[in-house]
């Protein structure tokens, strides 16, 4: 068992052509040609989560958020970017991505989203960009409903835009930065939509549309430790898969 049957069988769910053209999907650093022994998963590459992959002794990271978007015309061991490269390399860790490619496939992060939230009739949101998610929920109270998605969501708050006095029964779905697709959110029928990233101006259209939005965050996008461990984890008892303990949100509530 080499660390590439386990990302074929992968790509197989979540091919790498449903991958945006500016994203970087794939390998970002090692090979796949080794023996599969201790698979670390996580939502960032950070300095942090590199020293619990050395302490774990994995073999390989995935991860939703790749390491490098861009690419390097230089590495420097005392930047951030450059220390992770180096340990990576020194400890013989890969570095495997599987970010907008996860987030528009089936069973992804946003039918993910949907199945936590309890959505049911779920349909795709956005047709052009291929990613979101709709559908409905018994109606219910937009107060009930956002402290039932922080429950369900493990989220210690929300930023919520628009109207607070209303009933939900439709709900749209883009994990990370989503605010452009609230358009067609708006255009299903969704009573609320739920993203991350919202800007300042962009809740000030979305007030004008007379759509709630409930900006969740993008660390939100953490729910992908837990799909992929399950999914890997059945898959290949060969094989020891760890749920980062890192917490890699770098925003601090006071």
């Amino acid at each position: 068992m080499n660390l590439v049957d386990i990302i074929k069988y992968f790509e197989g769910k979540f091919p790498k052509d449903l991958a945006y053209e500016w994203d970087n999907v794939g390998i970002q650093v090692g090979t796949l040609n080794i023996p599969a022994k201790k698979v670390l998963i996580t939502l960032d590459v950070t300095k942090e989560v590199i020293k619990e992959a050395i302490d774990k002794k994995v073999n390989m990271i995935i991860s939703h958020h790749p390491l490098m978007f861009n690419p390097l015309d230089k590495i420097i061991f005392d930047t951030p970017r450059g220390w992770i490269i180096k340990n990576l390399i020194k400890h013989n860790i890969t570095v495997y991505s599987a970010h907008t490619n996860y987030d528009t496939a089936e069973g992804g992060m946003n039918d993910e989203f949907a199945r936590i939230i309890g959505l049911e009739n779920v349909k795709l949101m956005d047709e052009v960009d291929g990613i979101g998610r709709f559908g409905d929920i018994e109606t219910v109270n937009i107060k009930d409903f956002i402290k039932d998605i922080k429950e369900k969501l493990n989220l210690d708050n929300v930023k919520v835009i628009g109207s607070i006095s209303r009933d939900v029964s439709r709900v749209g779905i883009s994990g990370g930065s989503g605010s452009k697709h609230m358009y067609q959110a708006k255009m299903k029928g969704c009573d609320v939509y739920l993203t991350g990233d919202v800007t300042y101006h962009t809740a000030l259209d979305a007030t004008s549309l007379g759509l709630t939005v409930i900006d969740i965050g993008h660390h939100a996008e953490k729910i992908f430790v837990d799909a992929v461990y399950n999914l890997l984890n059945d898959e290949f008892k060969e094989v020891e898969f760890i749920k980062s303990e890192i917490n890699t949100n770098p925003y601090q509530q006071y």
